[in-house]
């Protein structure tokens, strides 16, 4: 597939069929996704996949968590959209209001459900893990988000996946000493209308300097 196509199916997508992923393919996106760049090749990332079963208790977990109001307590710290600067204040209101305008409810109901995925990728770092780090992780789901997509699979990053991390680590098998810092939907996209939505990007020239 052509990069650029590869970038522009890459999407995130918030409903998926119930048609499973393969054990093989998933290990192939992981695979992959082990070539990213590392820190000093530090590799501190880990993958932890829940399908069949364990899925299934980890949405429904999620579910009745959500239905009584629970708090997250997500390994990461969150910021108040007020505390982000004023442009990516204004990106985040953008995408916000052009979501709940196309398909709001349909959204919070799967969000709710964990966007009825196929599989979950949760992704984590030591608890003691350097700032460095986070750079490999991130370009550790990057990659392994562009490796779905080149293998056909779906995907969609979500603070909702790591929302509860205690309860995650139970159900998955995830160590203690381990922070659970993102979880990555895949599987594949459904008709449903929430899927038709696509948020903006900035343009070039408020994004890249170059000095001469």
């Amino acid at each position: 597939m052509d990069f650029t196509e590869l970038l522009n199916r890459r999407r995130s997508i918030r409903d998926f069929t119930a048609q499973p992923v393969e054990k093989a393919t998933i290990e192939k996106i992981v695979t992959q996704a082990a070539q990213s760049a590392s820190w000093a090749n530090s590799q501190p990332w880990k993958a932890y996949v829940a399908t069949g079963e364990t899925l299934n208790r980890v949405k429904a977990d999620h579910l009745a968590r959500t239905a009584r109001g629970e708090r997250g307590q997500t390994d990461l710290a969150i910021s108040h959209r007020t505390s982000w600067r004023p442009a990516a204040q204004a990106n985040m209101a953008e995408w916000g209001q052009g979501i709940q305008a196309l398909a709001g409810m349909e959204y919070l109901e799967s969000q709710g459900k964990l966007f009825n995925a196929a599989a979950l990728v949760y992704l984590t770092l030591p608890k003691n893990f350097s700032d460095w780090s986070l750079y490999d992780l991130g370009a550790f789901g990057q990659t392994l988000m562009l490796a779905a997509a080149n293998a056909g699979v779906d995907s969609m990053p979500a603070y909702e996946i790591v929302k509860y991390p205690a309860a995650v680590r139970q159900l998955v098998g995830i160590p203690e000493d381990e922070a659970v810092v993102m979880g990555i939907a895949l599987g594949y996209r459904s008709a449903a209308r929430v899927n038709d939505f696509q948020s903006t990007r900035q343009p070039l020239d408020a994004v890249l300097t170059v000095r001469d």
